[in-house]
């Protein structure tokens, strides 16, 4: 029986093969970013449920996560949900609801208020931490590839946001603007890809315009290709 269970989890990573960036623009059946396409809508055209029959639908399993609640939008690519929660992230067979793999980060800090979710390009995962660090992921098996720093923690800043891949591009930002200045409140980091030749990314900040002689409150190096 225990090696039957290995093959079958075995079976379901080799589903987590990455998503198409095409299905990006054509979700069709999969649900691949946080509002399900660009639209920003969170409209599904699937028609198989619908108003004549979601008097008829049931529970078919559930899931304990036995942490906090859950706030992230769940990805459905390939048949498999990926989750989050702040320092974890599940991916689960949609089907069944068996886990497949369960990441769990540990934090510095930061505030833990709740998680949106995660990005997803080929077959990496972008997770925003509770101390403000964007966490790559293989969503093969939940193992972590890199982490970069998006803002100081010890400023207050974190990160709950679902990242947003735009082409080859993953676009992040960070929380804490309480504790900044006016006009520096907006904060994002596209992540191009490739990475760089040791597989940490290329960071190209973007800011609002500061007034002049406002102090800066998280410095925001630029890694060099």
């Amino acid at each position: 029986m225990k090696y039957a269970a290995a093959a079958f989890l075995a079976a379901l990573s080799a589903l987590a093969q990455g998503l198409d960036p095409a299905t990006l623009l054509k979700p069709g059946s999969s649900w691949p970013t946080y509002n399900g396409d660009y639209s920003g809508r969170r409209f599904s055209p699937l028609a198989q449920v619908n108003e004549s029959n979601v008097s008829s639908l049931a529970v078919a399993w559930a899931f304990r996560t036995n942490t906090v609640p859950v706030k992230s939008t769940p990805l459905m690519v390939n048949g498999i949900l990926y989750f989050t929660v702040p320092d974890h992230v599940w991916a689960v067979d949609a089907r069944t609801g068996r886990e497949i793999w369960h990441y769990r980060y540990t934090s510095s800090g930061g505030d833990h208020i709740g998680n949106r979710g995660v990005g997803m390009y080929k077959d990496s995962l972008y997770f925003e931490t509770p101390d403000c660090f964007l966490v790559c992921l293989d969503a093969r098996n939940g193992k972590q590839k890199w982490k970069v720093e998006l803002g100081d923690v010890k400023l207050g800043y974190f990160s709950t946001m679902a990242p947003l891949v735009v082409r080859n591009h993953v676009i992040v930002g960070v929380s804490g603007d309480v504790t900044d200045v006016p006009d520096i409140s907006i904060r994002a980091m596209p992540i191009p890809a490739p990475c760089n030749g040791d597989g940490t990314p290329r960071r190209s900040p973007v800011s609002r315009a500061r007034k002049p002689g406002l102090p800066t409150a998280t410095p925001s190096p630029t890694a060099a290709a």
